[in-house]
């Protein structure tokens, strides 16, 4: 009789202790990614909370927005493309981007295409209501475009459907201002980036001009100078967590969230913690959240099943020989 050693028991072994240590390596990797320090500005533009640039950092209502590129060059990510970020404010919350398909008077007498941009209101973002957007050669059969009555700042809902073809910018263009000057142009404020879209539908292009205040020049600080771009409105969602976690006399941390489920963290040069950096006493041991420890902790316990189960098999289930030709019982053939 020929006798066979059963392979299932070595072949699970040699796969746990292939796997294991991969998957131990892979969440160090993520823990490590987690508990590393935030950027804290891009193209020379600070970033501070509620934006981050790196996972896990900032809030997480705000996650991977903000692209950065070569540490040059800060854009938004909305669901029609990236747009360049050229400032952001934290007083006023805004940020001001720029849409590369706009009009501007680098273009001259020449009318772009323009494509709408959209914004996810689920992130936060709405248009200013300091932007003036400008419509070029709109369809008259399609937009009603005519000069605004005087009234509009008394009666706005008069004035939600009219083109305004008598606003001043369409005369002064700033920077340019005799350019286009063959071209129809109307003021419209969209209320929402859909509104933009539509408008767009029946117009050839456009342009946002939005209005600076702290390049104004002069001491008062109610003096705007209009400027190219697009306004958006952010909410600041700072919460009573992420101000004792940015405070000095707590440790200074930087806000932060779970990569995995969101969770509020509290940044810290060796640990990341759910409440602030610097010791205070045994509620902070208690509340304490290392995540690397944790991962690397749940991730050695996995080892040590493994080897819980490879034992097992070896104690329940020895090896078996496998029997293959005749055998020589009473019941003859196998």
């Amino acid at each position: 009789m020929l006798f066979m050693p059963c392979e299932s028991t070595s072949t699970y072994t040699s796969f746990t202790l292939t796997f294991f240590p991969h998957l131990l390596g892979l969440l160090i990797i993520k823990a490590a990614a987690q508990s590393s320090l935030c950027r804290t500005s891009c193209g020379g533009l600070p970033i501070q909370y509620p934006f981050g640039i790196d996972d896990g950092c900032g809030s997480f209502e705000y996650r991977s927005l903000l692209v950065c590129t070569n540490d040059t060059k800060l854009e938004l990510r909305t669901p029609t493309g990236r747009y360049l970020v050229k400032n952001i404010s934290y007083v006023n919350p805004h940020i001001i981007i720029s849409d590369p398909s706009m009009w501007s008077c680098s273009a001259g007498d020449d009318l772009p295409h323009s494509i709408s941009f959209s914004l996810d209101i689920s992130r936060k973002f709405s248009i200013s209501n300091f932007n003036t957007f400008l419509y070029f050669n709109c369809n008259a059969s399609s937009v009603l475009v005519k000069p605004q009555p005087s009234d509009c700042e008394d009666q706005t809902s008069r004035c939600e459907s009219v083109c305004d073809s008598n606003n001043y910018l369409c005369e002064s263009l700033p920077d340019c201002p005799k350019t286009l000057s063959k071209v129809s142009c109307c003021s419209y404020y969209p209320r929402t980036s859909d509104s933009l879209r539509l408008m767009l539908q029946n117009c050839e292009s456009y342009t946002s001009i939005y209005w600076d205040i702290a390049n104004a020049s002069g001491k008062s600080s109610y003096n705007q100078i209009p400027a190219y771009g697009i306004r958006l409105n952010y909410e600041n969602l700072s919460t009573n967590h992420c101000l004792s976690c940015q405070y000095d006399g707590y440790g200074r941390g930087t806000c932060g969230y779970e990569t995995e489920f969101g969770n509020f963290l509290c940044l810290c040069n060796d640990r990341n913690v759910t409440t602030y950096c610097s010791d205070h006493g045994h509620l902070h041991h208690k509340t304490a959240r290392v995540v690397a420890g944790t991962v690397v902790g749940v991730a050695v316990g996995g080892l040590i099943s493994a080897g819980v189960v490879i034992w097992y098999f070896r104690r329940i289930k020895p090896n078996r020989p496998v029997r293959i030709g005749v055998d020589n019982s009473r019941n003859g053939y196998m």
